[in-house]
């Protein structure tokens, strides 16, 4: 994330090889996450399990912008991902599951000033 507050809020791609590998399978696993082996929304439709369940969607959110800072060759501006997942989930879309997963986010990139005070959590997957 960056450091200066004149600048947007941006998380940027780790260099770090073995990093970038533990990111990618964090990645599989929020995926696994959105597909809810075992719980309520595993056969609802997308749309409506992202209505109704708050596990669907930090799960969502989660992948959303992990799988932007790994598919970016910038640094990612926050503030455009969140009108573009605004667009995506519509009247749906929760703000503070968004910033709750830019700062998880953040945290697993080694962003020093972070968007959010993490507590508890999965953590990374072993390298």
């Amino acid at each position: 994330m960056t450091e200066n507050l004149d600048e947007k809020p941006a998380l940027v791609r780790p260099a770090d090889e073995g990093l970038l590998k533990q990111l990618r399978k964090k990645l599989q696993e929020y995926e696994k996450r959105k597909a809810g082996k075992g719980e309520v929304w595993e056969y609802q439709h997308p749309e409506l399990a992202h209505k109704l369940h708050s596990g669907y969607r930090d799960a969502c959110y989660k992948f959303d912008v992990l799988q932007a800072v790994l598919e970016a060759e910038i640094p990612v501006d926050t503030q455009q991902l969140s009108l573009t997942l605004a667009e995506k989930y519509g009247e749906d879309f929760d703000a503070r599951r968004f910033c709750t997963a830019c700062g998880v986010v953040a945290h697993y990139c080694g962003c020093s000033n972070a968007f959010a005070i993490i507590k508890g959590g999965a953590g990374l997957p072993k390298a």
